[in-house]
């Protein structure tokens, strides 16, 4: 069980590294996946800064939405762990690829205390064609000040 939960994250960490170096087995991803990604991502986003936290939990993956359950408990993990994502002052998307039906996006983030910050959020297609957040791994961004 605790594989489980812990792959989603070595997968980021590892597609983290080829996103930066280069990866045979990632390919390009479409611009209406791109669109849709990017879609999803922001109003999430959105969803935060105005307080609307089912609908940011609605943009959660089933594997995200079964460990946290609730709304509520999302968005306190968030808040505590992810201060950039639930407070941005802005942000920007940067690359992308895909590789294993996973959509790897690169968000430029700066945080509520001007800190800079790479996120690197994966997305799944589910069945109905939505795409869900599965994932996101944060870095200082590089060059800045931690």
């Amino acid at each position: 069980m605790l594989m489980h939960r812990i792959w989603p994250f070595v997968t980021v960490l590892l597609f983290a590294a080829s996103l930066l170096l280069g990866n045979a087995h990632a390919q390009t991803v479409s611009p209406q996946d791109t669109n849709a990604a990017q879609t999803v991502i922001r109003d999430q986003l959105s969803a935060f800064q105005a307080g609307e936290h089912e609908r940011a939990f609605s943009h959660a993956a089933p594997n995200i939405r079964t460990v946290f359950e609730t709304s509520e408990r999302f968005v306190s993990m968030v808040k505590n762990g992810y201060p950039p994502i639930y407070d941005p002052k802005n942000f920007s998307f940067g690359r992308n690829r895909m590789a294993d039906d996973t959509i790897f996006q690169e968000v430029f983030v700066t945080g509520p205390k001007g800190q800079q910050w790479q996120a690197l959020y994966t997305l799944q297609q589910q069945d109905d064609g939505s795409w869900k957040i599965t994932g996101v791994h944060m870095n200082p961004s590089r060059g800045a000040a931690t």
